[in-house]
């Protein structure tokens, strides 16, 4: 728990450019709670952490191999519990459930099932890792997992009766989040082939205008793309360079795509509507250290996303940046938007931090 003294800092913000060439404004962020974990040097020089969020609680998978559950509004630590594991895949969290990777042994992690409330395990499910964010339909859920025996799948799990119902090998594919449709998953085998199948886990294509030629022996017929949009067309691969990573989130009408030193808002009719040069909203300066890049929020016409130690409100209906946020003290790590809330760990010293931001633009 924190008291007055520790949470009052009000933090000083650079302004970067001419505000009347690009329409920034940059203003302050107060330092609202800091986990304050006594991490040794040794813990911190492997750095791996994640944090996830739900009405009550953010969940920090620390560099010290614990889980932490704390109260969103009071910053009070609900519970912890020892994992022997830190991971960048953050908790998945499913109604009063978080789910987690523990090591068990030397050659043995498992996923548990935990409570949210208490931190008290319900069970250990007979996969290693839920490597994606899944999606529940009752008590089945639908994930990419680590499996013992087969390595990288796709599967249903039904949590009731603790076991798998079916799976699919997929391989490295376990690492690409897959599209969950009303009637069908498109799940990736590996690069840019992507196969779909049903809930019950029966493959869709029988046509095979595509072939594959996978190690997955009964994946026949792929497709062949980067990403989906919106409205489920290919992203084209053409707007960006064929290694580049990209991050996308979508709109009910647009997909905002960020790529390395550009930011694509495409449309319904796959087209690009708007292209945003990124060095023109930050632009680069050397003592900019953070490499995470991440769309937070994505409304209708107002982009939040993270850049160069930059926290940006872009929008998109009038093309300009409106606020900026200077992140360069807290060097980040992951981070989570929630109404005027940030949290965020910092990679300078493993803390889970929370800013309290200026919303008014």
């Amino acid at each position: 728990m924190y008291n007055q003294k520790n949470i009052t800092q009000t933090v000083s913000i650079l302004v970067f450019c001419v505000g009347l060439l690009l329409g920034n404004i940059a203003v302050a962020q107060t330092e609202f709670f800091n986990s304050k974990i006594p991490f040794s040097e040794n813990q911190l020089s492997n750095f791996y952490s994640s944090i996830s969020i739900d009405s009550s609680q953010v969940y920090l998978n620390a560099n010290d191999y614990k889980i932490y559950a704390y109260d969103k509004k009071t910053g009070a630590l609900n519970w912890s519990y020892y994992v022997a594991n830190k991971s960048n895949n953050a908790p998945k969290l499913y109604q009063d459930n978080v789910f987690i990777e523990k090591h068990i042994s030397e050659y043995v992690d498992k996923c548990i099932q935990l409570n949210v409330k208490t931190g008290d395990t319900i069970q250990t499910l007979s996969i290693v890792s839920i490597n994606t964010q899944p999606v529940f339909k009752g008590n089945i859920m639908y994930c990419t997992a680590i499996d013992t025996e087969t390595g990288g799948i796709v599967l249903a799990y039904d949590l009731k009766k603790n076991a798998v119902i079916w799976k699919k090998f997929i391989a490295h594919g376990v690492d690409k989040q897959p599209y969950y449709l009303k009637d069908k998953i498109i799940a990736n085998a590996e690069e840019n082939n992507w196969f779909e199948l049903n809930y019950s886990g029966k493959l869709l294509d029988t046509k095979c205008k595509h072939k594959a030629t996978l190690f997955a022996e009964d994946i026949k017929c792929i497709r062949n793309f980067r990403h989906l949009i919106h409205n489920q067309k290919e992203l084209s691969v053409s707007y960006f360079d064929i290694d580049e990573v990209l991050k996308l989130k979508y709109t009910k009408d647009k997909t905002i795509v960020l790529g390395e030193n550009k930011m694509l808002i495409i449309n319904n009719k796959n087209k690009i509507e708007n292209e945003v040069k990124l060095e023109e909203i930050v632009p680069l300066t050397e003592n900019r250290v953070s490499n995470y890049t991440e769309i937070l929020k994505a409304e209708a016409n107002t982009v939040w996303l993270i850049y160069l130690d930059t926290l940006v409100i872009y929008d998109l209906k009038k093309n300009k940046t409106v606020k900026t946020f200077d992140l360069i003290q807290w060097n980040v790590h992951q981070a989570i938007l929630e109404d005027n809330n940030l949290w965020l760990i910092s990679r300078n010293d493993g803390q889970l931090v929370k800013l309290e931001l200026d919303n008014r633009y």
